[in-house]
């Protein structure tokens, strides 16, 4: 593991998380997730949508963190092709090659912020798929 991210966990994180998203816990990939490599953290807990539907979250570490960015996965859509999420599954909370400032790259960013955006994801998916129409910026 991450010297630097185990310090960081010890340190903020796991405060950060216990205090706004305490149903979340900290795992470590050992192969049986698609979405964790070996040895990669991970927070896994659930949300619930404005509509009462109740999805499984993963926010995975990259093994380089905090020069990569932090990603999300929901085990529910894993398979589903949907907007605004890539090939390999993780959303696309922000990005900078669709307009957005690469907000979830480098130590700013935090599992925490990173709960509340697919929070607030996961609301626009399912006003997407009730209406069509994807709220906010596409």
């Amino acid at each position: 593991m991450n010297a630097e991210l185990q310090k960081r966990i010890s340190n903020y994180e796991a405060a950060s998380m216990r205090k706004n998203f305490p149903q979340f816990k900290l795992f470590q990939g050992i192969g049986e997730f698609s979405f964790a490599r070996n040895g990669e953290l991970f927070w896994g807990g659930r949300l619930t949508t404005n509509f009462g539907t109740e999805y499984s979250v993963a926010v995975v570490y990259p093994q380089n963190y905090p020069h990569g960015q932090i990603k999300a996965f929901v085990k529910e859509l894993l398979e589903v092709k949907t907007k605004h999420k890539s090939i390999d599954g993780h959303l696309c909370l922000y990005s900078s090659d669709h307009g957005g400032d690469g907000e979830g790259f480098g130590s700013e960013t935090t599992a925490s912020t990173i709960v509340g955006w697919t929070a607030a994801w996961l609301n626009a998916y399912e006003i997407d798929k009730r209406t069509g129409n994807w709220p906010g910026r596409e």
